[in-house]
């Protein structure tokens, strides 16, 4: 196995790339919305006759779905981008242990 100094130069990129803190702020804010918008549309449920009830109403009404689609989309660029980070990891982690490896036989000082 042979990993290039392109590839462990790309993964250390990934790795001081804004791109995951972006994804993540957004899904944590993305997390909150999606509770605000719960709670507005239980406030607006006016004719249930049941807590349940007025919950499943709230649940199917437009904004809140509005708010669960867009949380899918912003949960999806988030975990894509966590693993392209676990992926740039694992790389990372793989040119260590392939160096460590050489140094112990003795093909690198």
């Amino acid at each position: 196995m042979f990993i290039s100094d392109a590839q462990v130069q790309d993964a250390f990129d990934v790795l001081h790339s804004p791109d995951h803190a972006k994804a993540r702020a957004a899904y944590e804010y993305a997390e909150q919305r999606i509770k605000v918008a719960f709670s507005k549309a239980l406030l607006e449920v006016k004719e249930a006759k049941t807590a349940s009830e007025r919950e499943a109403m709230a649940r199917v009404s437009d904004p809140y779905q509005a708010a669960l689609k867009s949380f899918h989309l912003i949960a999806e660029q988030y975990h894509a981008e966590r693993d392209r980070r676990d992926a740039a990891s694992a790389v990372l982690d793989a040119w260590r242990t392939l160096r460590s490896d050489a140094r112990s036989l003795g093909r690198v000082a």
